[in-house]
């Protein structure tokens, strides 16, 4: 036997009475949805954070945590104050090698100093004499300034010539006579016994004034 079919008329009669039992809502009202943005202190605090906390290499080293291991490691310049001492150095070592005569400092005390002109070249010679000598300045400078005229390769045996390239007597940076004075040398030698030293002013240290 066939299903079957439905009450076409019932269902249409159901259908409108839902429709008839049906009230629409008001108009819905939408949800409000805040976007909530960070506050410019927090932004600031989470950049910060993010700058300070990157993470360090395995075995890193800060250019700081170097420098103080190097210095570390320094070991301090031979401090040179006699003339027989500075001639046995300039003897005994290799003097061309920079880091050897970066390795002292010469200390002694300027007698006086004077201009010199070797062809187009001007020096300016300063005298020094041992720190530790007891004569006084003045009577120093008169004796030995007789000898040099008498014998200038005799007597600068007894003294330290230190020259200066391109410097004036009065430059206002030059210590004064009596001072005893430390540098480096930039060069040394011998030159018929007699000790030869060239410097740079900027690389002179005044340890006491007269």
């Amino acid at each position: 036997m066939p299903p079957k079919k439905p009450n076409k008329t019932l269902v249409d009669e159901s259908t409108a009475t839902a429709a008839a039992d049906y009230t629409a809502p008001d108009d819905p009202i939408p949800t409000a949805i805040s976007l909530v943005s960070d506050s410019p202190s927090t932004t600031k605090h989470m950049r910060s954070t993010r700058s300070t906390s990157t993470p360090k290499s395995v075995g890193y080293e800060s250019p700081l945590k170097k420098l103080r291991k190097t210095m570390g490691q320094h070991t301090p310049r031979k401090i040179i104050d006699t003339i027989d001492s500075l001639r046995n150095f300039i003897k005994d070592t290799d003097v061309g090698n920079k880091q050897i005569r970066d390795s002292i400092r010469i200390q002694a005390r300027l007698l006086w100093f004077a201009p010199e002109t070797i062809g187009e070249y001007h020096f300016l010679r300063l005298y020094l004499g041992e720190q530790q000598a007891p004569e006084p300045l003045r009577q120093q400078q008169r004796e030995f300034q007789a000898a040099q005229r008498d014998d200038p390769f005799e007597t600068n045996q007894y003294l330290i010539t230190l020259s200066l390239y391109e410097v004036s007597p009065d430059d206002p940076h030059l210590p004064a006579p009596g001072s005893v004075i430390s540098f480096s040398p930039t060069k040394l030698s011998i030159y018929r016994n007699c000790c030869q030293v060239n410097a740079k002013l900027s690389a002179i240290t005044i340890i006491n004034e007269p």
